[in-house]
């Protein structure tokens, strides 16, 4: 395990080389490289680029055997572990970031959706709420979007399943939904159970997402278009 000097500000640009380095290491495991290459990675001239290896090399996080005009780079198990490290430190930064959507109207698609019936009692019974007909929609910032498709993917979905309606003859898609907690900006304690629609068949943006909850959520925290709401995923289900 690292020591807390190693994690220290000092080591930042440390840890920027020792990136850079993995990323081109990849699945080699070792790399052949010159310190007027890695200068170029780093941006750095080649005689700051040797001094960065020289810090690794003390630190033991690389080691290296030189051959010619060129140096061969071995990542040490005290480097990957440094990796390790800044990995779970990001992961946990990333986790307890706030993902805000802005409230936007709609073309009633939702709605249209939401009351058939064929979707419509699967979302009761598998979501656990009896959902208003109809969904808010909540436009995200690239930013909050990235990190909300990213979140959704460790994330197991609630599966709502295809059907075809005799009736109609027409066939309906099935629709991944993702447990959450919605709540206004300025008074996030008051949560509401809702889900998160990720409908495959749609005429909204990719930034636009829909949320499906048992209240008229626009009537229960008094909602107008461009309202900011936090959106809570729900990883406990």
């Amino acid at each position: 395990m690292t020591s807390k000097e190693e994690i220290s500000p000092e080591n930042y640009a440390n840890w920027f080389a020792l990136y850079q380095l993995c990323k081109h290491i990849e699945h080699r495991q070792t790399i052949n490289i010159s310190s007027v290459e890695f200068g170029k990675l780093l941006n750095l001239s080649q005689q700051t680029a040797s001094r960065r290896i020289n810090d690794l090399l003390e630190l033991g996080w690389i080691k290296r055997k030189v051959e010619k005009k060129s140096q061969k780079i071995v990542l040490t198990k005290r480097g990957s572990d440094v990796m390790l490290l800044m990995y779970k430190n990001l992961k946990n930064i990333l986790e307890s970031i706030v993902i805000l959507g802005t409230v936007q109207s709609g073309m009633k698609e939702g709605a249209y959706y939401v009351s058939i019936k064929g979707y419509f009692d699967q979302f009761q019974e598998r979501l656990g709420f009896l959902p208003y007909k109809g969904t808010l929609n909540l436009e995200l910032n690239s930013t909050n979007i990235d990190l909300l498709r990213e979140k959704l993917k460790n994330i197991k979905p609630v599966i709502i399943s295809g059907f075809e309606d005799d009736k109609s003859e027409r066939s309906y898609g099935f629709v991944d939904c993702y447990d959450c907690f919605i709540s206004r900006i300025d008074n996030p304690d008051d949560k509401i159970k809702a889900a998160i629609l990720d409908i495959k068949r749609t005429h909204h943006k990719e930034n636009i997402i829909e949320i499906l909850a048992e209240p008229y959520l626009r009537d229960y925290f008094k909602l107008k278009d461009g309202d900011k709401l936090i959106i809570e995923l729900n990883v406990n289900r």
